[in-house]
């Protein structure tokens, strides 16, 4: 049992706040509902399968799970939804198309900065809190299979400039802001939802070149890193970037400074589900500093996901002294939204 469990420390309520996971079906359920009554779920992630055929419909959904949520757990929910604009998109069907990066980007700063104002705009209005976007990555391989046209340039500086105003964009626009992915996937041969990517570039490298967006990113208080899935071989010898001490604590916290919630890719994707079980892939990303894990799955496996998480908690497999800071972040990230009305 993990040691010094203080008195009444709800284990349930707090694995609860460090997720963001699927959900099944369109509309509120009785799935949804004991996700949270009885998980204490306190983070989700749309899907298109989620996405009910009217914007109406979407808003009273994302409604009643905020409602349930606060009811529940006493804290808003985050609600997101990938909506980058170009070939990712949800919810193209209810609010319209947006360019992809790369073409916002050659057409100026400014338009970068009208797009994801009006993106972010429609986004809350859909209800969601969180879109995961922009895309901080550098485009530097032209033969990269995942990224390409979601990045806004080749050119790291263009990439800082655009990221720089969505983010500002975003967050006037109610949302929560996120950088991704973390520390950079613009140079991969290997999409890693299928392998994982093993690249070679040196530390010294990404300070000059990937790492600078997201450097802009923790100076602009973005609330959150989402992590990749590459292994850097000559930065950490066994461990792809999510599981790595090294890039979640040392370089993102002590190197960039930055002081948001640093949430995981989707823990399925292929990158780490074809080497490690769902036992090693919480236990490492949680020891290594994150603080939030996302995942999509089938309901029935979701909630095998949330009770290997409480058990590996319960048993001090992840310290309760961090599951305790990286609870006190989301507390903190969420009372602060909520001061501003957003979310």
């Amino acid at each position: 049992m993990n040691p010094k469990i203080p008195k009444g420390f709800d284990f349930r309520a707090a694995i609860g706040q460090l997720v963001i996971i699927s959900i099944p079906g369109d509309g509120w359920n009785g799935d949804v509902e004991r996700l949270i009554a009885e998980r204490k779920a306190g983070g989700f992630i749309f899907f298109r399968e989620n996405i009910p055929g009217t914007l109406a419909a979407l808003k009273k959904f994302t409604g009643r799970m905020k409602k349930e949520a606060v009811k529940h757990t006493g804290l808003i929910p985050f609600i997101s939804v990938d909506e980058e604009g170009g070939r990712v998109s949800r919810l193209k069907t209810l609010i319209g198309e947006h360019p992809a990066p790369i073409l916002l980007a050659q057409m100026g700063v400014n338009a970068v900065e009208r797009n994801y104002a009006a993106l972010a705009r429609k986004v809350k209005g859909a209800g969601f809190n969180i879109t995961w976007a922009p895309v901080l990555d550098i485009n530097t391989n032209p033969k990269n299979p995942v990224i390409g046209d979601r990045a806004f340039s080749t050119k790291t500086e263009e990439v800082v400039a655009c990221g720089r105003a969505a983010l500002r964009a975003l967050r006037k626009g109610g949302l929560f802001t996120q950088a991704k992915h973390y520390p950079g996937h613009g140079d991969t041969p290997v999409d890693s939802h299928l392998d994982l990517p093993s690249m070679d570039t040196p530390l010294a490298v990404m300070r000059g070149r990937e790492l600078l967006p997201f450097k802009m990113a923790a100076r602009e208080k973005a609330d959150f890193f989402m992590t990749a899935h590459i292994h850097f071989t000559k930065v950490e010898k066994k461990l792809p970037a999510t599981f790595s001490k090294k890039f979640l604590h040392t370089v993102a916290r002590g190197g960039l400074g930055y002081k948001g919630l640093i949430v995981t890719d989707d823990l399925n994707m292929n990158a780490v589900k074809a080497t490690y079980s769902m036992e090693e892939r919480i236990r490492l990303a949680m020891n290594a500093g994150a603080d939030m894990l996302l995942i999509r799955d089938s309901h029935e496996n979701i909630l095998g996901f949330l009770d290997i998480f409480e058990r590996l908690a319960r048993e001090g497999k992840i310290p309760l002294a961090r599951i305790r800071e990286s609870l006190a972040r989301v507390k903190r990230i969420k009372r602060r939204m909520k001061k501003k009305g957003r979310g």
